[in-house]
């Protein structure tokens, strides 16, 4: 499983979710940051139907996506429960 965070620059709550995600890539988690003001970020937010940001979304292997956060900034604890659950 890994994460996603789709963000984007002017964003007021981007950088508090950039920092939940810098914890948790910290403790070994894998974390994907997406700038949706990019085209390849654009194209992944498109997929997985991203409308707002801070968006976190934790993903299986595959792909799928496992849960989300729009608009919000995700607890930690919650992603790393989760996380060790599966």
């Amino acid at each position: 499983m890994s994460i996603k965070l789709f963000w984007k620059e002017n964003c007021p709550y981007c950088p508090q979710a950039k920092e939940v995600c810098e914890k948790l890539q910290k403790q070994g988690m894998y974390v994907e940051y997406l700038d949706i003001d990019t085209i390849n970020g654009m194209a992944e937010a498109n997929f997985y139907g991203i409308m707002s940001t801070p968006t976190v979304i934790i993903v299986d292997k595959e792909g799928n996506e496992i849960t989300s956060w729009h608009g919000q900034i995700p607890d930690e604890q919650k992603i790393i429960k989760l996380l060790n659950k599966n």
